[in-house]
């Protein structure tokens, strides 16, 4: 009986050892266990740290760049009827002449090159590829970013091309009487799509622009009736939606906005957002409901529009006027949907302005100037490297192409 009575009272000591065991481990844990209000503060502080450093790279004034990777063209005798230009490509630059096309990445790393000949080479890019062709030729060659996916050889002289994201190139070609739209794959095969204009009667198409996905395009038509300008601006849609509209596939059109005017570029920035520029101001539309496109801003400018520049979120207008004095300009910014984001006035002469990442850069010859999208001035850089000819914009807001000559270079700033 005293053996059992010892038992329990084992029994009873090893369970309150083991629930006092098992508090004292629960206590520990607790005490390691951060309180709310101790998180929170780390929260905030890892927080403001991100902003601190978010600030610092977007917001802050910098005066000195260097230089990431430069290709000089030593003793090239290219003459400016040989040199066509450079275009931004999928955050490298794209170099075409009459004789070939080369790109670089953002690395400074050819990646590839392509010898052809053209006597009036143009040329149209979208995030993932480029088509080059030959302004009133025949050529068409079509690009990925790793390599020539395709050719082709038209019927009738070419007068524009535009590729969309999925390599789908539409090119206008004309005769003497009309002109015709057509398309086709990345491959260089054509597609069986095919738009008739008589100039006549519809217009010349001035200026078109396709859907990064490649199934919406936006023309720009302009012709003249009784002594006057005549613009109108077509959405067409080659999906299935358009199917159910006309056999010319239009699923609307804009001329009230365009009365008197000229709409000389049309863009899209992304499939259910898109601008016509005219001499007067710029329409924003939505294709949001694809058969039914919209106007969402109708911005108006009393000034010149001297140059424009697109990326997928921003549009940066530049106005010139001439006050007397001389001309003077503005920078204004928007979203691709026409909010006014931003605008700042320039006291200097400029030579070319281009969207980086998203930021707005400005150049006169020997300096550079970077605005924010609410057009703050954020960076002033004095160009070191000879003759500042052209800006190209990067993904990066603090990086930039610049050409001097034949040469270019990346500079982060």
């Amino acid at each position: 009986m005293d053996d059992t009575y010892m038992s329990r009272e084992e029994q009873k000591q090893r369970l309150k050892s083991n629930v006092i065991d098992k508090e004292e481990e629960s206590g520990k844990d607790e005490k390691r266990r951060l309180s709310p209000l101790v998180l929170l503060a780390l929260l905030l502080v890892l927080a403001l740290l991100a902003y601190g450093a978010y600030y610092y790279f977007t917001s802050n004034m910098t005066e000195e760049y260097s230089v990431l990777w430069e290709r000089r063209q030593e003793g090239l005798q290219e003459t400016v009827e040989t040199f066509k230009g450079y275009e931004s490509f999928a955050d490298g630059i794209i170099k075409y002449t009459k004789d070939g096309a080369e790109y670089v990445d953002h690395n400074g790393t050819v990646v590839w090159e392509r010898s052809y000949q053209l006597n009036a080479p143009i040329i149209s890019v979208s995030n993932t590829h480029a088509v080059i062709a030959d302004q009133g030729g025949t050529s068409i060659y079509i690009f990925s970013e790793n390599i020539l996916t395709g050719t082709s050889e038209t019927i009738l002289p070419i007068s524009l091309v535009r590729v969309s994201d999925n390599g789908v190139v539409y090119a206008v070609l004309n005769d003497s009487e009309a002109e015709y739209i057509t398309a086709f794959r990345e491959d260089g095969s054509a597609i069986d799509l095919s738009v008739k204009s008589i100039v006549t009667g519809d217009g010349y198409p001035f200026d078109i622009s396709v859907s990064p996905d490649g199934s919406e395009l936006l023309t720009s038509y302009a012709g003249i009736e009784n002594g006057q300008i005549v613009n109108h601006v077509v959405f067409r849609n080659f999906s299935s939606v358009g199917q159910n509209e006309d056999a010319r596939r239009i699923v609307g059109g804009f001329s009230d906005e365009f009365a008197g005017h000229l709409a000389g570029r049309v863009h899209f920035s992304t499939n259910d957002s898109s601008q016509a520029f005219y001499d007067g101001g710029v329409v924003f539309f939505s294709t949001k409901v694809l058969n039914t496109p919209e106007v969402l801003e109708h911005v108006r400018f009393d000034d010149r529009i001297d140059r424009i520049d697109c990326t997928e979120d921003l549009v940066a207008v530049m106005l010139n006027t001439d006050n007397g004095d001389g001309y003077y300009s503005k920078l204004v910014i928007f979203s691709n949907k026409g909010v006014k984001l931003g605008e700042t006035d320039l006291d200097y002469r400029y030579t070319d302005m281009c969207i980086t990442g998203n930021n707005v850069a400005v150049s006169d010859s020997v300096n550079i100037r970077v605005y924010s999208k609410r057009g703050v001035l954020r960076s002033e850089l004095q160009y070191g490297e000879g003759e500042l000819t052209q800006l190209i914009g990067t993904e990066k807001s603090r990086q930039l192409i610049t050409v001097s000559g034949n040469d270019v270079f990346r500079i982060k700033y």
